[in-house]
């Protein structure tokens, strides 16, 4: 199922920001509406707390004043003292009025209005009609009464405080528990959101990268559909029309090579076959420099040949894989004979052949193999200078053929080792100039190498190139035909 992106890029990334924010956002949202519950409520306990226990207080307080007023107007007479007492009952009434408006302590209302009753009681026998002598005790009793009633109810009012404190704390510890329990389960959502959209994002990137990397290797086989935002839909077809003109032009390229190779090859089989009779003198005996410019012809068009025949190899293999003839193959006599075309060269440069041969029978495609040893020795010969030395071993090893060859030249450098086998890479080195190819010897060998179910590598080396060719005595699945 194709999945339905935004138009553009940007928009993908908003959305996707938007919604991996959203789950973060509920949460402190959430947090903040809840926090501020909280501080209101803790505020309200706290206000009502310092209220009641400044109310609490002036009960006690002034029903102190007024017993001590009471006591010395029943000495003094003074009305003066009566008034001070007529004041400090209006103040216990408002105190009581107070305490009576806070909710943090409304089961104490009926221990209010009764001491708020017995305190009007006391109050209109004592301004209406003054006790006597003899009864000045029993309204004194009743004012301590009073007082140890007003004490009792502070201390249960702060009671009452310590009581609501403790409600506020577990509130508060329930609020913190909600919230991490919260955080807990959205943060994974939110973790979960934005895992889709990266994987939204980076989806297209991938396999736009991937299909840059194809064409980079030179796979232009397979169509580039980019499904993503429309403007890497776009991008993608245009890396797709971008895979169609490439593989058009190497399909031109292939086609120029053919063409050409087969072009060069019949006009250069004519120069080979008369430089080969002018060597061997078939029209006359030559002076010797003559036969110095006859060598040179025919060292020539062999390498042209062989530069031709390197290129009519290359674009076969690029076609389909290279079909092995099976058949038992001796590689030493096969060696040899290879050494044996180059005997010139070999004598003109003074180089020397150190044979390190053993058992070296197997089963394989002789004109493959032929011409895989004949690129590695045509190398090392190219590349050794002269009076150099060439080391050719031939052994069996593990059910494996092994073919070494270590030149005398100025080995590989190492930037050129990754790209040793590619088509047509010819190094950087400074020796390279002088020596000229094409550069498709070893991606050959290296062709046939792997169609026989071997390996070819490059060896560490001090000095010059060590190349090893391992090759299973029997091709893997494959009968000799």
């Amino acid at each position: 199922m194709r999945i339905a992106y935004p138009k553009s890029f940007l928009k993908l990334l908003l959305l996707g920001f938007t919604l991996a924010m959203l789950p973060l956002l509920f949460a402190f949202g959430n947090a903040a509406l809840y926090l501020d519950r909280l501080a209101e409520q803790s505020l309200s306990t706290v206000n009502q707390s310092v209220q009641a226990t400044r109310s609490s207080k002036s009960l006690v307080e002034q029903l102190t004043l007024m017993e001590r007023s009471a006591r010395q107007f029943f000495v003094l007479h003074d009305n003066q003292l009566l008034e001070n007492f007529t004041h400090a009952h209006t103040q216990f009434g408002m105190a009581i009025k107070e305490l009576e408006k806070l909710s943090v302590i409304e089961s104490q209302h009926a221990n209010l209005q009764d001491l708020r009753k017995k305190e009007t009681s006391l109050y209109d026998d004592i301004v209406s009609h003054p006790p006597e002598p003899q009864t000045i005790n029993a309204a004194i009793s009743r004012f301590i009464d009073l007082s140890s009633q007003a004490q009792n109810i502070l201390a249960e009012n702060n009671n009452l405080i310590d009581q609501a404190a403790i409600a506020l704390a577990k509130t508060s510890e329930l609020t913190q528990k909600m919230l991490i329990f919260q955080t807990l389960t959205l943060l994974p959502v939110a973790l979960l959101v934005a895992a889709v959209i990266t994987y939204l994002v980076a989806q297209p990137i991938r396999r736009m990268d991937a299909a840059i990397r194809r064409l980079g290797e030179g796979d232009y086989h397979e169509p580039i559909s980019i499904d993503g935002p429309g403007d890497l839909h776009s991008l993608g077809e245009r890396l797709d029309w971008l895979r169609a003109q490439l593989e058009e032009l190497e399909q031109q390229k292939q086609r120029f090579l053919r063409h050409v190779s087969h072009e060069l090859k019949t006009p250069l089989t004519a120069i080979r076959e008369a430089s080969e009779l002018l060597n061997d003198e078939v029209g006359g005996s030559l002076s010797p420099q003559q036969k110095e410019i006859a060598s040179i012809l025919r060292e020539s068009s062999l390498r042209l040949q062989k530069m031709i025949e390197n290129l009519l190899n290359y674009t076969a293999v690029q076609f389909q894989k290279p079909q092995l003839r099976l058949e038992i193959v001796k590689l030493i006599p096969l060696t040899k004979s290879i050494l044996a075309d180059y005997a010139l060269t070999l004598s003109g440069k003074h180089i020397e052949i150190k044979q390190e041969f053993h058992d070296g029978a197997m089963i394989g495609d002789t004109d493959k193999l032929h011409n895989v040893f004949d690129n590695l020795i045509s190398n090392a010969i190219k590349y050794t200078p002269p009076f150099g030395k060439i080391t050719i071993r031939i052994m069996t090893v593990d059910e494996s053929t092994v073919f070494e060859i270590h030149d005398g030249g100025p080995g590989v450098m190492a930037a050129d080792k990754a790209k040793l086998f590619d088509p047509f890479y010819r190094g950087n080195g400074v020796y390279e100039s002088l020596v000229s190819g094409s550069g498709l010897g070893l991606s050959i060998a290296k062709e046939y190498v792997d169609a026989h179910g071997g390996e070819i590598t490059l060896l560490p080396s001090e000095q010059g190139a060590h190349f090893s060719v391992r090759l299973p005595l029997k091709p893997i699945d494959l009968e000799p035909s």
